[in-house]
């Protein structure tokens, strides 16, 4: 878990607090306080942040939803890796880092903390970390969703009697009930990203966190719930069903923690926080951090922000994503959607209209790829790979298979591996880079279209966002493949974008969410290649035999 650099309450190196920060965090005493008074109704900005992997941004915006100030820091957030498959982030940095970048995007509003409305969280969803309900100090580092220490428990899991009994029942329950609930749990299977056996992980590993966690000292939360936490000292413990959704650990069909496999794995339910609306009051940031008290007026996921952001309103509407990982989600109104292909339900956002509901896959190496490819030297800057990939006509039969992280839905292969194949001794650096792009979008093609085969509505608009969005050559290729029109936005900053809309409905500023539809704004419409899309459906087959060269790699060489 990586050793934490204030460690002094255990001899295992791998946990002890990681923060000496003297903030009395979740004690009783705050209990008898009086609220903090809030700020003025003439105070119209919003602060918006949005936590990824490896950034984080803050964004001020208006009543206009025009972006009036930001702030970013370059590589703002050191992903750890403490030992092979393990990756962490320090919880000290990342949050000196939100207040930075808080109080940087204030200044460059040139506004003042008191001129905040309310304040508004998206975040990654599956990455966790555990602490002392007494005194608020972690145990250890966050655990990020890119962590593979749990890997042998996945597959033990998998393969023991109790899933087996689990996936046979589903199997009974469907061919009585013929419920699609329980087809999709006659095939159910744990994966890495999953938060689940990673908290296992934790409570099998260390003993201490084990007897606390018993006792019902331990606290459990995804980044949302730890920096409410911390911004409101303790007083709010929560997170929102977007956020819990994204974890395991939730069923979206009850809209409630998953008690079943709780108790399964055996993990007390005082771990866990209280399930919020995204869109409400969330408490206020303590005045001894801006100066002033703010109102933290909505928590959601990033891919809901995302969806919310897009303007994803209406039952079908699709949202792509395409950052460091590349998420498809649409729209699927009040209704779980059921997959038997590794697609999950998750929910995008809660606000007084309802909860909606999103039907999710992801392909997790996407900017991954492009990053990747700059720091080999194929080309100096991301945005150079448009250009070389339109430069040649085709890719000469060189395919590539972003495979870095396994291949996740409709293949379901964490053995997967990645890279070219096809080489020749003509290949070009270009031919290299345009077979990167095209692999890109063959797997969001074979997400978008195993979600066609599972839904049981038409899917509507589709829209794009993520720095990756940027990319012409990608974007266009999707809408040929597709067949359908593309929009893109004039900010790829979409998540933060929906955070501020969720805050600012919660503050009272919007009251609803067709105030939106007038502001929301394209940059540019992608529309297929039709007398393309032959060739590149047929390309799309081969990529796809080539990628049964990559399957079970890891697997027969570990």
């Amino acid at each position: 878990m990586g050793a934490s650099k204030h460690s002094n309450q255990s001899p295992d190196p791998l946990f002890g607090p990681a923060s000496d920060d003297p903030v009395t965090m979740g004690a009783s005493k705050h209990s008898n306080q009086s609220p903090d008074p809030l700020p003025s109704c003439e105070a119209q900005y919003i602060a918006s942040l949005d936590l990824g992997t490896t950034t984080i941004r803050c964004f001020i915006y208006n009543k206009q939803a025009k972006i009036c100030g930001r702030a970013q820091e370059k590589a703002s957030v050191t992903l750890l890796y403490p030992a092979p498959g393990r990756v962490e982030m320090d919880p000290d940095e990342l949050w000196d880092t939100f207040m930075s970048v808080v109080k940087a995007a204030i200044t460059h509003a040139g506004l003042t903390p008191g001129d905040i409305r309310c304040l508004g969280l998206c975040t990654q969803r599956a990455t966790f970390i555990t602490w002392d309900r007494r005194t608020g100090v972690p145990f250890h580092n966050f655990i990020t969703w890119k962590d593979l220490r749990a890997d042998g428990l996945v597959r033990r899991w998998n393969s023991c009697l109790t899933m087996k009994a689990i996936r046979f029942g589903g199997s009974l329950l469907y061919l009585f009930l013929r419920s699609k609930r329980y087809l999709a749990a006659s095939v159910l299977k744990f994966m890495n990203p999953q938060v689940n056996l990673r908290l296992m992980w934790v409570l099998e590993n260390h003993a201490m966190v084990r007897q606390l966690a018993n006792e019902g000292h331990v606290m459990f939360g995804t980044i949302d719930t730890w920096l409410v936490y911390r911004l409101t000292e303790g007083k709010v413990h929560a997170t929102d069903y977007s956020n819990a959704s994204g974890t395991a650990l939730y069923d979206p069909y009850l809209e409630d923690w998953n008690t079943f496999f709780l108790k399964v794995f055996g993990m007390p339910k005082s771990l866990f926080p209280e399930l919020r609306d995204s869109v409400g009051d969330w408490g206020t940031c303590s005045a001894k951090f801006f100066g002033v008290p703010i109102p933290i007026t909505a928590v959601v996921s990033d891919q809901g922000a995302s969806l919310f952001g897009s303007c994803g309103f209406e039952r079908g509407d699709v949202k792509i994503t395409l950052g460091t990982g590349a998420f498809l989600n649409v729209n699927t109104g009040n209704k779980a959607h059921t997959s038997v292909k590794g697609i999950y339900p998750v929910h995008g956002w809660k606000d007084k209209e309802g909860l909606v509901h999103m039907a999710e896959a992801a392909s997790n190496d996407n900017g991954t790829v492009i990053e990747w490819g700059q720091k080999t030297g194929l080309y100096a800057k991301a945005s150079d790979t448009s250009d070389m990939a339109s430069s040649v006509e085709g890719s000469e039969g060189v395919f590539f298979i972003p495979g870095f992280q396994g291949i996740q839905a409709p293949v379901n292969d964490s053995t997967a591996t990645g890279g070219f194949i096809g080489l020749r001794a003509s290949s070009t650096r270009a031919h290299l880079v345009r077979a990167m792009l095209e692999s890109l979008a063959f797997r969001i093609y074979q997400i978008y279209t195993t979600m066609l085969t599972e839904a049981d509505h038409p899917l509507l608009n589709l829209r794009v966002d993520g720095g990756v969005a940027q990319n012409d050559f990608l974007v266009q290729m999707i809408a040929t493949l597709t067949g359908k029109p593309v929009q893109r936005p004039k900010s790829t900053d979409i998540s933060a974008l929906g955070a501020a809309m969720l805050a600012g409905m919660g503050a009272g500023i919007w009251k609803s969410r067709k105030e939106w539809l007038p502001l929301k704004e394209a940059d540019q419409t992608f529309h297929p290649q039709f007398e393309l899309q032959p060739q590149m459906l047929d390309q799309m087959r081969q990529w796809e035999q080539a990628l049964q060269r990559f399957k079970h790699w890891h697997s027969s060489r570990l």
